[in-house]
């Protein structure tokens, strides 16, 4: 049998497979108890009901608790948890089993069908801002974006789902979003995996990221462009590294108190060097800096500054082009 003949038979072969692994994974989906995240009957918002006496963790409590997560967190790294590290089988940690791809394609066949009413005309937002910047709100709220008409796709969101799904290590010490730094290069992966699935489709995009790499952000812009998106918009909110820090402990600590009570998966916890790490000379931060370098290459962009608490985001500037690509 020569190559040619052999290819049809490898293919029905790899597609046995892959049915196989799915109906094994559903199997174990539908044994596990309710009360697992894991299981497609997990109630999303509450572990159970919460302790009359919990109460906010005072201010050198949390400090106490923030060391021991840093700390969990490096051994659970040098442990080797990071999932890119335990489910690939290849040298360079890029290709994932076939019971992990089973499984991303379970998350990412759900997230596409919650945006079955998305239509596909071909538009794309990329929202950029380091951690704590508030896209989201200046999107809905100030941009005049109507989210309905867009796919997100943000790698922290998928952070969530998987923790939900029960695809985040567990750490003894550790909330699920807590240790979902082990799952950091799987979610990005996901996330390529679903956008890559919309740009086929033209469905409507929105990409939901920190802008901290100019050369990944130049790329996304380019994926958009090479898939035939007519009309890509930039939008940009900026914040000081020391008010990113403040709200990012902030959201932590709110998450984990919730957590405490019995709501929640607990809130993510982002090393502060990975914030100060972004301070940039010129423009504040690296992810300002990587704004305006690829604006021009949208077609329209916008900028927001939302650096003070309890003060609206303020439209700095912004640019429309009269023409679609």
């Amino acid at each position: 049998m020569g190559a040619a003949d052999a290819r049809p038979e490898l293919a029905e072969r790899d597609e046995l497979r892959n049915v196989r692994t799915v109906a094994s994974l559903q199997r174990r989906l539908e044994r596990l108890p309710d009360s697992h995240p894991a299981s497609p009957r997990y109630v999303r918002e509450t572990r159970g009901p919460a302790e009359p006496d919990v109460r906010p963790l005072t201010d050198p409590e949390h400090a106490d608790h923030v060391t021991q997560v840093r700390s969990l967190l490096d051994k659970a790294q040098a442990a080797g948890l990071s999932t890119d590290r335990q489910y690939t089988i290849d040298e360079e940690n890029e290709i994932w089993s076939d019971e992990r791809e089973a499984m991303h394609d379970a998350l990412v066949n759900d997230l596409y069908s919650r945006a079955a009413s998305v239509p596909n005309d071909y538009e794309a937002v990329i929202a950029g801002g380091i951690a704590g910047a508030g896209k989201t709100t200046v999107l809905s709220d100030y941009a005049g974006i109507d989210l309905s008409r867009y796919l997100m796709i943000n790698p922290d969101l998928i952070k969530e789902e998987m923790a939900q799904r029960g695809l985040v290590p567990e750490v003894d010490g550790l909330t699920p979003m807590e240790a979902s730094e082990l799952v950091h290069e799987e979610s990005s992966a996901i996330a390529k995996r679903l956008a890559h699935r919309a740009h086929a489709d033209g469905k409507n995009v929105i990409w939901d990221v920190t802008m901290a790499n100019a050369a990944s952000t130049e790329k996304r812009i380019s994926s958009l462009t090479d898939a035939g998106y007519q009309r890509i918009l930039g939008l940009f909110v900026d914040i000081p590294v020391d008010v990113s820090s403040r709200r990012v402990d902030s959201r932590h600590r709110e998450g984990h108190d919730q957590y405490r009570a019995g709501i929640g998966l607990g809130g993510r916890y982002l090393r502060p060097e990975m914030t100060a790490a972004q301070q940039d000379a010129e423009w504040g931060t690296r992810n300002r800096a990587t704004f305006e370098r690829v604006k021009h290459r949208f077609d329209g962009w916008s900028l927001y500054d939302n650096s003070i608490d309890g003060r609206a985001p303020v439209l700095v500037e912004s640019y429309q082009s009269a023409h679609r690509r």
